[in-house]
């Protein structure tokens, strides 16, 4: 742009010089021409450089090393014709913070391409709050308020702790409490005040006994994964890639579990690794006040598992959080 006022302050200077050399009305012609191109550019162009918007698109999740791109775009609602659109895209995470200026084409659908650093594990987020749209012949510059934000979080690769032998291997079924029908059930010896109904009268003819078909579920889960927060870079690798192993080998086997990052962090119950990605991209966004805490939250947890930096050793007690 400072270019093009330049031409055009030279153009006007070349204009008023020939007016002065040349009286004819040819040279007041152009000089006021020339004089003329500063409203026309302002009046053309001012509904276009108004509407101008951008927006940020990016992917939510990523893995650590993967190749991706955040695509900035232009969204204008009319059709007044601009020149283009500069920016700044403000970069940052836990422990950066860089500006990413560019310059957009003002036609609908012109987009410009920022690649995602994913050799860094959290959260990474793209933020303009402001962009500047030059008119059709670039004299003018107008600044827009926007309000342009998307985040991605980049997951390490699960990474094995080092002591895994407390973790379960399996579901542990339990009597159901008041007895009634399950899939599932264990045979048993009559004791006073088993229901009749539960009798498995087959069985009791052949060993001749009475012997009671005892329904099992899989008891109400009340397993925490409490991961420590991290106060540098290979720490928060250590701690997500072995969240994430811990969260893998727990789901395989069907154990559903909550989480909790940081001491004071909320607790969201997990079902599925879809689930443990839209939990740390909002704590780790500073949207952890969106988490809806779980219904039915156990007042105090039988298996801890705590995960840090450094050396995760599995809890297991009949205690609360530690």
């Amino acid at each position: 742009m400072g270019t093009r006022r330049i031409i055009y302050a030279v153009a006007l200077a070349g204009s008023a010089f020939f007016s002065v050399l040349y009286s004819y009305w040819f040279s007041w012609y152009l000089l006021v021409l020339i004089l003329l191109l500063v409203p026309f550019d302002l009046i053309i162009s001012l509904p276009g450089m108004l509407s101008r918007q951008i927006t940020i698109s990016a992917p939510r999740v990523l893995d650590k090393g993967a190749n991706a791109s955040v695509v900035v775009s232009t969204l204008h609602t009319t059709g007044f014709p601009t020149r283009c659109i500069k920016a700044w895209i403000r970069v940052s995470g836990d422990d950066f913070s860089i500006r990413r200026r560019f310059i957009l084409r003002a036609e609908r659908g012109s987009k410009y391409e920022i690649a995602i650093d994913t050799s860094r594990s959290g959260v990474t987020v793209f933020e303009a709050r402001r962009i500047w749209t030059v008119s059709l012949i670039g004299l003018f510059s107008l600044p827009v308020a926007v309000n342009c934000r998307a985040s991605v979080l980049v997951m390490p690769l699960p990474e094995k702790p080092p002591n895994t032998v407390a973790l379960p291997r399996g579901v542990i079924l339990r009597p159901k409490p008041g007895g009634g029908f399950s899939e599932d059930y264990d045979l048993r010896l009559y004791r006073k005040g088993d229901p009749i109904r539960s009798v498995h009268w087959k069985v009791s003819a052949k060993f001749d006994s009475l012997i009671i078909r005892e329904p099992l579920v899989p008891p109400a889960h009340s397993r925490l994964i409490h991961a420590v927060r991290w106060s540098k870079a290979k720490e928060r690798d250590l701690v997500l890639g072995r969240l994430r192993w811990v969260s893998n080998y727990l789901l395989k086997w069907e154990l559903p579990f909550y989480v909790r990052l940081g001491d004071d962090g909320p607790v969201a119950e997990i079902d599925n690794s879809a689930q443990l990605a839209d939990y740390l991209y909002r704590v780790l966004d500073g949207a952890a006040d969106t988490i809806i805490p779980p219904a039915s939250l156990p007042v105090r947890f039988v298996w801890v598992l705590r995960i840090d930096g450094k050396s995760p050793k599995p809890d297991m007690d009949d205690g609360g959080v530690k």
